[in-house]
């Protein structure tokens, strides 16, 4: 990931105004002298000067949060618009939440002359916003489905395929059987993979719920930005998925995911595969 003070300078030699000053130069370069061209070089060296004042860096480290903050909400917006309306409260209290850890943490900086910067805290809020609302929306697919109807049709077709290999004379059709077999094999894995996925989730949306309310009650009690900063690791570790879920995980929340259209394949064909009602609920809090 690039060092945020690079990508600071590197929006100030993108700014409009400097490539205006580029584009001058070396249009007057090419049309009147070539003399022209050191002062360019001597433009973009006062540029990177520039970009080491404390005034400049406080400036484009402002533009740079107010760019990120609008992209994160741009993002939580999408992902929120496509959540029903118990998911959608259950996100706005955190983000109140997180909003209030940030200005605490705003409040502690102005009152302190040293110590960690702002800026970590709230890349590292933002990454938990991010995380929780994408583990809701995992929950929101992939928890109102009936795994083990699901399991147990797989199973039966999985067994009425080794039987008809068992009987089967022809060495090439028994061969296709036994590749079918696995394959069926494969998704009955896939299957169980994503049952303990959904209970992983709930697991971790109840801790990270506890851990909430208890932050909320003492978010004002905090004295320093490194605590808070510490508070915020912690919830984005209570978040973590292994890696064992992590790339099945990853790719069911896709959009248009082949993996969550096969899921629902399978309940399509499968006779009687009603959603469990207290599945389709959302976790208590």
């Amino acid at each position: 990931m690039p060092h945020p003070e690079s990508n600071r300078i590197k929006a100030l030699y993108q700014s409009l105004p400097n490539l205006f000053f580029i584009g001058v130069m070396a249009l007057l370069s090419v049309v009147v002298h070539p003399g022209f061209l050191f002062l360019l070089v001597a433009g973009e060296l006062s540029v990177l000067m520039l970009a080491q004042t404390p005034f400049v860096q406080r400036l484009l480290r402002s533009r740079a949060e107010r760019q990120q903050k609008r992209e994160q909400e741009t993002t939580e917006n999408q992902i929120l618009a496509g959540l029903p309306a118990t998911y959608k409260t259950d996100f706005l209290a955190l983000r109140q939440l997180c909003c209030e850890i940030e200005n605490r943490a705003g409040e502690l900086q102005k009152d302190q002359t040293s110590g960690p910067s702002l800026e970590g805290t709230i890349e590292k809020l933002s990454s938990f916003r991010l995380e929780y609302i994408r583990m809701l929306r995992g929950h929101y697919l992939l928890a109102n489905r009936n795994y083990a109807e699901i399991h147990d049709r797989l199973n039966k077709e999985r067994e009425r395929l080794e039987k008809a290999a068992r009987n089967e004379q022809s060495k090439q059709v028994r061969s296709t059987l036994d590749q079918h077999i696995q394959i069926l094999h494969q998704r009955t894995t896939k299957v169980g993979q994503l049952k303990e996925l959904v209970r992983l989730i709930e697991a971790r949306m109840r801790v990270v719920s506890d851990s909430l309310q208890l932050i909320q009650d003492e978010v004002y009690s905090m004295t320093d930005v490194r605590g808070i900063s510490g508070v915020v690791d912690d919830l984005l570790v209570k978040l973590e998925i292994n890696d064992e879920f992590r790339t099945y995980y990853d790719d069911m929340l896709m959009e248009g995911s082949p993996a969550l259209a096969g899921l629902d394949s399978e309940i399509e064909v499968s006779v009687g595969a009603a959603p469990n009602p207290k599945q389709s609920q959302r976790i208590p809090q």
